[in-house]
């Protein structure tokens, strides 16, 4: 498979461009990337079946589902008919995506027999099957969040801390009253608006901001142990009565969103990069620390975690992200010249007093008297 196969919503720095592009284009076909670690499926399911347990009775869960029914009551609905989901990312390698995960997969026991259709560029061969086998339909293509749901049922979707462009995305393929039978657990819309320039929420996400006005937003307490797993998901609902209250020409014109290529790009130069800083880094680590079991060595296991957290998203600010790579950047130049000097030192470290010979030798050099 390409490196183009393997891909992470980004934004990028770089030369203006005026041209807008629509993402659809180079949507790649797979739903599979290269798999570049070994992962053991039983031993994932058995971790993924804790994690269900630790998840299931928390008050951030229980929460969820005290407000997800009160939204079903608001709508009309007896129950979730279909879940779809975005953006759980490599739950294989991340503590944040597998509690995201344990979290569908309790949504799916409340709400069966729910079809559940997940998609990440990002899985792993392994992590596919693995959904497989827990009875999820894992999307084939890159559906770039477009996804029609049906008007007759009640569809629940999932996105977590996934871009505003695939938020913006399902919206306008789904525009209309429509939206009525969905109920949307992502990012704060109204934070969405809010806390962003008129001009980059216009550029970005234009349906976002349409719709804002008409949006039920239940805000969700977060609770959870690990607060940066579900931090800025609220659930988002869409009233027929509040859809009755748009002008008449609201949803018309439904035109298809074009992004500026410097605010969205699927790309992997950036990504790529970052993975062989944290990489070396990790080398470097495992060569300096007493600790030879990883899984014991706590700088390893805050290290892999702060780049998890901080993968390049276009809801990442360029400024943090930067600081936090060019921080790594300087740790691993520390740690490879502190390597460096004990080389040095071990290689030419004073051992007593030495002959001109024999310090001529050290460094290399030759004396008048030598021969050619």
């Amino acid at each position: 498979m390409s490196e183009a196969d393997n891909f992470v919503l980004v934004t990028r720095r770089g030369k203006r461009r005026n041209g807008r592009r629509n993402l659809s284009g180079n949507a790649p076909p797979s739903v599979i990337v290269e798999q570049d670690c070994e992962i053991d499926r039983e031993l994932l399911l058995r971790t993924l079946d804790k994690a269900v347990v630790e998840i299931r009775d928390t008050s951030f869960t229980k929460f969820v589902f005290s407000r997800l029914s009160e939204s079903l009551a608001v709508l009309g609905s007896n129950s979730i008919s279909e879940i779809i989901c975005y953006g759980l990312g490599q739950f294989s390698q991340y503590r944040s995506s597998r509690c995201q995960l344990a979290l569908l997969l309790c949504l799916k026991a409340r709400y069966e027999p729910v079809r559940v259709h997940v998609y990440d560029p990002a899985f792993y061969s392994e992590e596919v099957q693995t959904l497989r086998t827990l009875g999820l339909e894992v999307i084939e293509t890159n559906e770039e969040g477009k996804r029609v749901v049906q008007r007759d049922r009640t569809t629940f979707v999932y996105m977590p801390h996934c871009s505003r462009q695939l938020t913006n995305n399902f919206l306008y393929a789904n525009w209309g009253d429509g939206l009525s039978s969905c109920i949307l657990l992502a990012n704060s819309l109204s934070d969405t608006v809010d806390n962003s320039l008129y001009k980059d929420v216009l550029n970005t996400a234009g349906y976002i901001l349409r719709i804002r006005p008409y949006v039920t937003e239940i805000r969700l307490e977060n609770s959870f142990v690990y607060e940066e797993v579900f931090n800025d998901l609220n659930i988002h609902i869409f009233t027929r009565q509040n859809l009755l209250k748009v002008p008449a020409d609201f949803w018309s014109p439904k035109e298809e969103p074009q992004y500026l290529t410097k605010d969205v790009e699927f790309n992997t130069t950036a990504m790529n990069s970052n993975i062989k800083i944290v990489r070396s880094l990790v080398q470097e680590l495992r060569r300096v620390s007493q600790t030879k079991n990883t899984k014991e060595n706590a700088m390893l296991h805050y290290v892999m975690e702060q780049a998890h957290a901080h993968k390049e998203t276009s809801e990442v600010l360029c400024k943090a992200r930067e600081e936090l790579k060019n921080l790594a950047e300087m740790y691993l130049c520390y740690l490879k010249s502190q390597q460096a000097c004990k080389d040095i030192h071990k290689q030419y470290g004073g051992k007593g007093e030495r002959s001109i010979k024999e310090t001529a030798d050290l460094v290399g050099f030759k004396l008048p008297h030598d021969p050619k």
